[in-house]
């Protein structure tokens, strides 16, 4: 029996962990659950797998050993021992804790992309100390990781991210008039408010364009429009052949393989594919949707201009999805904080902590 500890219980990563687990009751046992708000679902789980430790950021009465408040997933990553844990709280506020989970030097199954946009050197480097082991649970980086076995990595040419485009690429549609319902509805996934918005901006694909840099060390790093999100994503190798994972989208796959890997289960409730189908591809549109383009030059410049992407496009889907500001203001927001922030080589996770709070207030103020 293995054990699993859940950070993020409640958000949508989380309830299909848990999806997973229900699936093997006779190999997972759930240790840990932890939770922002949402305690009405968090005590329904915490009723059907009776978790030794739980979190959240409200409190409530529970028989079990309870952390609560802000810090609550930090508190909880200090004692709790599992050997897996599903990092899947949203945004910097999960480098804390996740800071804490690598030093048991056990299997992260990390589905945040904040942590490695921002503070990929910090985390890495760490992982290395402690001998954590980070298995991506986002569906194209789990499926570059996978397709990297197929050859030595002084072979890669490229990594190829696809991207469905979201609700709005193939759309005559005036981006400055889309409202925060009609960007919510993604054409192929079923995901949470903010990556929604992300996939609808294309700033998605720069954050995963980021962290396949950082986390593969890949020297290039491209993108392709692929509206059926069957092909999540290609490794190019030296000779040019390409190897390529495909499934119908279903995160739970991707959760499942990185907390099965390097085996592979029957039950992945996901079906086999139909070749009879067509699959099609298209050329990015980078003047409409600049967001992957402006994650290149952050990149190119290094230090913070990564975080400060990340960051600022945090508050602005905030922003957006409160009525605040227009759609087509969430790149023209992360382009002003990349201007006015200097861009830092040498940082510690507690200087981006206090980055993140500075950008953020910055344009709550100005918008607000």
């Amino acid at each position: 029996m293995k054990t699993v500890a859940i950070f993020g219980s409640t958000g949508s990563i989380g309830v299909q962990t848990l999806n997973v687990v229900r699936r093997f009751p006779h190999i997972y046992k759930v240790v840990a659950l932890s939770a922002g708000k949402n305690t009405a679902l968090l005590k329904k789980q915490i009723s059907e797998f009776s978790p030794d430790f739980v979190a959240s950021e409200t409190e409530f009465e529970a028989d079990n050993t309870a952390f609560y408040g802000a810090n609550s997933a930090e508190r909880l990553a200090e004692v709790v021992d599992a050997d897996v844990f599903v990092m899947a709280i949203s945004g910097l506020s999960a480098l804390p804790p996740l800071m804490q989970l690598i030093k048991k030097g056990k299997r992260i199954a990390l589905a945040n992309k904040d942590a490695i946009v921002c503070a990929g050197r910090v985390v890495l480097d760490a992982c290395d100390v402690y001998g954590a082991e980070i298995v991506p649970v986002d569906s194209e980086h789990s499926a570059v990781f996978q397709c990297l076995s197929a050859g030595e990595t002084k072979d890669v040419k490229r990594i190829i991210l696809t991207a469905s485009g979201g609700p709005f690429y193939a759309k005559d549609v005036n981006l400055s008039t889309v409202t925060p319902s009609q960007a919510l509805k993604h054409p192929t996934w079923n995901m949470g408010k903010k990556i929604s918005i992300d996939s609808a901006t294309m700033v998605n694909k720069g954050l995963e364009i980021i962290e396949a840099y950082r986390l593969f060390g890949a020297k290039e790093v491209d993108y392709v429009i692929h509206p059926e999100s069957v092909i999540h994503s290609m490794v190019e190798y030296a000779d040019n052949s390409t190897v390529a994972l495909m499934s119908y989208p279903n995160m739970e796959l991707a959760i499942q393989y990185a907390m099965t890997y390097p085996d592979r289960m029957e039950n992945a409730g996901v079906r086999a594919f139909d070749f009879t189908r067509s699959l099609t591809f298209g050329q990015p549109d980078e003047k409409r949707f600049p967001a992957p383009a402006l994650a290149k030059e952050c990149v190119r410049l290094g230090g913070t201009a990564p975080a400060i992407y990340s960051m600022a496009d945090e508050v602005a889907v905030e922003l957006f999805l409160k009525n605040i500001i227009k759609f087509t203001d969430i790149c023209g927001i992360i382009e002003e904080a990349l201007s006015i922030n200097e861009i830092v080589s040498n940082y510690s996770y507690e200087y981006l902590l206090e980055l993140d709070l500075k950008i953020k207030n910055y344009f709550r103020s100005k918008f607000n």
